[in-house]
């Protein structure tokens, strides 16, 4: 998949129609004219992939030929405003044939900024917060922006929660010696909890972080919970909030996936 402006269809048909009704005395190399709309078409249905209509094409692109060669200033004679209309009628019947299946996807508004939830969910944490997740994580959180713009809030459930507890797991490192091996969330919170000695988690950040697995993070990894997209969004902002809280604390990026445990 990937983002396509509509213009491009726009343009397709704005030229089809000044074609079809072409006339004689319509100026062919003036800008706007004849041969800008049949360069314009020709290389909107390419670049759009629409390759039945541009292989229905061949006789408009025999006449882009001939009208090329007539000096500056020329205009249509009868014959080929003539010829120039019937073309455009058989394309446009192909032209609609082909498009009768395509269908355009609108991404409406949510109250999260959509163009960051698409092209750059970094800028919804703290100033250079984003750069400092693991890559696993980042991915997660780009993937969730994704899933929320285009309204899939239990898949995007799952990445949120996903990249909350990767970073759990490096914010874990952080603070316990020695570090133990393939603990789950709510083990980790545990450790946490229990350190007594030395540099301490934030109680907040850690009844936050319980609120989560046990509202959230639970129910989702059973079949117990399907989101709607509002929740989805409440949860993507929780997250984000005790994940700036967890990256502040981690002083770089972990270079290799060894150092992230």
């Amino acid at each position: 998949m990937k983002a396509k402006s509509i213009n491009d269809y726009i343009r397709i048909g704005t030229c089809l129609r000044f074609l079809q009704d072409a006339n004689e005395g319509s100026d062919i190399h003036k800008e706007g004219f004849i041969l800008e709309n049949i360069n314009s078409f020709l290389s909107t249905l390419e670049e759009n992939a629409l390759y039945v209509t541009k292989r229905a094409s061949y006789d408009l692109v025999s006449l882009q030929a001939k009208l090329k060669g007539t000096s500056k200033g020329s205009t249509l004679n009868s014959s080929d405003a003539v010829e120039l209309r019937k073309i455009m009628n058989r394309i446009r019947a192909t032209f609609e044939a082909e498009t009768e299946g395509f269908y355009a996807y609108v991404v409406t508004d949510k109250r999260i900024d959509i163009k960051k939830l698409l092209n750059n969910v970094g800028q919804l944490f703290k100033p250079g917060i984003f750069d400092l997740l693991p890559d696993v994580a980042r991915h997660d959180f780009k993937e969730a922006g994704l899933c929320i713009a285009f309204e899939r809030p239990t898949a995007a459930a799952f990445h949120i929660l996903r990249a909350t507890e990767d970073v759990l797991r490096i914010y874990y490192k952080k603070y316990m010696r020695p570090v133990k091996l393939n603990l789950t969330w709510g083990e980790i919170e545990k450790e946490l909890r229990n350190k007594l000695k030395g540099k301490l988690p934030d109680k907040v950040l850690l009844d936050n972080l319980s609120n989560i697995r046990n509202s959230f993070r639970n129910p989702t990894a059973h079949p117990d919970k399907i989101y709607d997209i509002q929740e989805a969004q409440d949860l993507f902002n929780q997250c984000i909030d005790v994940v700036n809280r967890m990256a502040e604390k981690l002083g770089k990026k972990p270079s290799t996936v060894e150092e992230t445990f």
